[in-house]
């Protein structure tokens, strides 16, 4: 998974969205409550990230599409 070179390392697994629905419907086991996220059209399996590690990559994620959408906005801007 990569979303440009701020992207730190973490333990997030991108996951279909069928996988996604299963995970949720079984439960599973977790470090915390949270056992996955979608960010746009992606999902993320977070069963084995801590509450910090799922804050920290929450906040890695805002900061890619910020990133992202700064980088369109260049793009369609006039020469």
């Amino acid at each position: 998974m990569c979303y440009g070179h701020s992207m730190r390392y973490h333990k997030a697994v991108e996951i279909t969205q069928r996988e996604a629905d299963s995970i949720i419907a079984t439960g599973g086991a977790s470090l915390t409550d949270v056992v996955v996220i979608s960010h746009g059209d992606k999902w993320f399996d977070v069963r084995s990230m801590t509450r910090a590690e799922c804050e920290a990559f929450f906040a890695d994620l805002a900061r890619a599409e910020i990133a992202a959408d700064g980088e369109e906005a260049k793009k369609s801007l006039p020469n």
